[in-house]
């Protein structure tokens, strides 16, 4: 009687990671509006036009906004389809600069130049027609894509802090004072910003996750308002200026 020999089978080969999706794989063009059913209207006649693929999203919609900060290359075009002040498109604009480039829509005259100053990469009427809307955008694009800087996403991921992560990629990233004004209007809803009180709270509770990477946030108080600056342990800050 003849006993074959045990077969030896190769062990499997590991399946491949999926790769990263491409930077032209999603959306450009995230568009943040007050009023979005106002916006996606609007935004499929411009459609017609051939522009980049975009989405609408609600201010302060968390999941537009990790898109906005993570994805590379992207646009945030802050839509206004009813009328603001001036000094309430300006505060917009200086708390989504801190996610990505602004453009800013507007159905009204306004101040251009103080939304340039703010830190808006471009100010569009959108009464304009479809085709010169579009073909801004597009340009305002191939200057964002010169130089797309490091992707946040591959830093190591926050599961204690998962509704934090937002907050905590800002700060991990910041290189100057930051105005509690401008984080407190980003994180806010349409109607008001969030509370100080609230952002105070959020930012102490990434206090250990900031320590780990020995780095501290710390508050300075002045007229009733915060600027926090994020810094190494032990460092002194330097006094604000009068």
């Amino acid at each position: 009687m003849t006993i074959d020999p045990p077969r030896v089978t190769a062990p499997p080969r590991p399946r491949p990671l999926p790769r990263p999706p491409r930077a032209s794989a999603g959306p450009r063009v995230v568009i943040i509006s007050p009023d979005v059913g106002a916006s996606v209207e609007w935004a499929r006649r411009l459609h017609r036009a051939g522009p980049p693929r975009f989405i609408v999203r609600r201010w302060g919609d968390q999941r537009g906004y990790e898109y906005l900060h993570r994805a590379p290359g992207v646009l945030a075009l802050l839509d206004t389809p009813r009328h603001e002040s001036g000094d309430e498109l300006v505060q917009r604009v200086r708390s989504l600069r801190l996610l990505a480039p602004v453009a800013v829509a507007t159905a009204h005259r306004v101040d251009s130049a103080a939304l340039l100053a703010a830190g808006a990469v471009n100010v569009l009427r959108r009464d304009s027609a479809e085709t010169a809307i579009a073909a801004r955008i597009e340009a305002d694009l191939r200057w964002l894509r010169r130089d797309l800087g490091p992707d946040p996403a591959r830093r190591e991921p926050l599961r204690p802090y998962r509704s934090q992560s937002l907050l905590m990629e800002i700060l991990l990233e910041v290189r100057s004072p930051l105005c509690c004004h401008d984080m407190r209007w980003l994180l806010g809803d349409t109607a008001r910003p969030m509370s100080l009180r609230a952002l105070r709270a959020r930012v102490e509770r990434l206090a250990p996750h900031l320590a780990r990477h020995g780095l501290e946030c710390r508050r300075q108080v002045r007229w009733g308002a915060d600027t926090l600056t994020v810094r190494p342990v032990g460092r002194r800050a330097a006094p604000l200026s009068a």
